[in-house]
């Protein structure tokens, strides 16, 4: 009769414990469709088929994801008539998903809007038809577009852990039913829980959930076929980590690596790193750390400076470079040769005032620039001495330091300055400021002035 009890006993323990344990790991199935390119024109038309692939890429080296081949997926599209590119709708994908036979459909849209690239994805699940998550990437820059979809890839990823458990216990270095095939990495951290109380509703008796208790964290450290070994880091009590218990991956928030903007004037200079091997593009991602920049142009003065980018920073700098025929260098000094300069006559024939407004608007203060081009306007003065001065320096300035408002602002009373005079020659150098300027701010004002022409 003891023996009896005690097979029944070991029987009833067997039946409570996880039945995943044995149970072999399938990998949740996804499908990716092509993204929607909206907005400015894109250069290639192609690019949402090649955003998804870069993404199907991505989530197939994860080893986690079944990842349906896009050519299965264009086939079934065309057969069923189904337009299923960017951003559709929960209905379409479940539709889609149901012929496909996965469990998650990622869709999303590639944003291009003047200097700025946004890539959306929205995660749906098939069988509730509802959105799991909606994660999205920014950048001011366009070169680096796989750079965005890698980092969008890995926001995606957090949305679906690993789940295994623990199948034996030795000190402290524990086995979980996790191997090479599930896509578990050495290094990846995992939470353990116990079982706790079970949830149920107050009036129909279903079961909601099951708690679930903390009881410890551990480190995968050797990952084989079907198993793989960890180390326990922490341990809520000794002994709380044990047999049968369950394990989630944990993804630790790492800060963003570092950008780097470069703008010179003039533009289109040769833009070098040269503590660095890679060949420097606009937003460049790069390490945290301090880098030698070296900036140089046919005809200017080559400059190098050292640079420090701090983790997650978009670092934006401008380099001035000057003109060999220049002797004296000023800090915000820009080459004027290009642009028009008052004349001889012109110089002469100016009256105290416009003398002093002058002198007030090559000086290195903002405020003094504001200031006159505040009372040009006021005067509406139409002397182009003293205008050809107020284009220069809106020319050396409309595309540099504006993230600075009060550098803005000095821009957005120059053009005021230009649009009160009603002297014709200055549209060209407004709808420059229109075209080509990324303050928001500037442009309007800018925009109103030439109208004001």
């Amino acid at each position: 009769m003891k023996s009896f009890t005690t097979w029944f006993v070991t029987f009833c323990l067997l039946l409570l414990l996880p039945l995943n344990v044995s149970a072999d790991f399938k990998k949740t199935k996804i499908a990716v469709l092509d993204f929607q390119l909206q907005g400015d024109s894109f250069e290639n038309k192609d690019l949402g088929a090649i955003v998804a692939e870069w993404f199907i890429t991505s989530m197939v080296k994860e080893g986690r994801f079944d990842v349906v081949e896009r050519r299965l997926l264009q086939k079934i599209i065309s057969e069923q008539k189904l337009a299923m590119t960017g951003l559709i709708d929960t209905s379409s994908a479940t539709q889609l998903g149901k012929l496909l036979g996965v469990k998650v459909i990622i869709s999303g849209s590639v944003m291009k809007l003047r200097n700025m690239v946004e890539i959306n994805a929205r995660i749906i699940d098939v069988e509730s038809a509802s959105i799991i998550a909606a994660e999205n990437v920014r950048s001011s820059t366009s070169d680096n577009l796989q750079d965005l979809v890698i980092e969008m890839s890995k926001k995606i990823i957090k949305n679906f852990p690993l789940e295994g458990y623990i199948v034996n216990r030795n000190g402290e270095i524990i086995t979980l039913d996790l191997g090479i095939r599930t896509g578990v990495k050495p290094g990846m951290k995992f939470i353990v829980f116990k079982e706790g109380q079970v949830i149920k509703h107050p009036k129909t008796g279903e079961v909601l959930d099951v708690e679930r208790i903390e009881t410890g964290l551990v480190t995968i450290t050797e990952v084989r076929k079907k198993i793989c070994k960890a180390r326990i880091n922490e341990e809520k009590s000794p002994g709380s980590i044990e047999y049968g218990q369950l394990v989630k991956s944990v993804i630790e928030q790492q800060p963003e690596k570092p950008r780097l903007y470069i703008a010179t004037i003039p533009e289109n200079c040769r833009i070098r790193i040269l503590n660095i091997g890679p060949r420097y593009t606009q937003g460049m991602i790069l390490q945290p750390g301090t880098y030698h920049v070296e900036v140089s142009a046919s005809g200017y003065k080559k400059q190098t400076r050292w640079i420090t980018v701090d983790p997650g920073q978009e670092k934006h700098i401008t380099v001035i470079l000057q003109p060999y025929a220049q002797t004296a260098f000023e800090p915000e000094a820009v080459p004027t040769e290009s642009l028009p300069q008052p004349s001889p006559q012109n110089r002469s024939s100016l009256s105290r005032q416009e003398a002093k407004y002058v002198k007030m608007l090559r000086s290195n203060s903002l405020r003094s620039k504001r200031d006159a081009a505040k009372r040009i306007t006021r005067a509406a003065l139409s002397n182009t001495a003293v205008l050809d001065v107020v284009e220069n320096e809106l020319m050396k300035g409309y595309s540099v330091n504006l993230s600075n408002r009060s550098h803005v602002d000095t821009m957005a009373w120059l053009c005021k300055a230009l649009g009160a005079s009603g002297v014709q020659k200055y549209r060209y150098s407004l709808k420059k400021v229109v075209r080509n300027t990324s303050s928001r701010k500037l442009r309007g004002y800018c925009r109103k002035s030439l109208n004001n022409l």
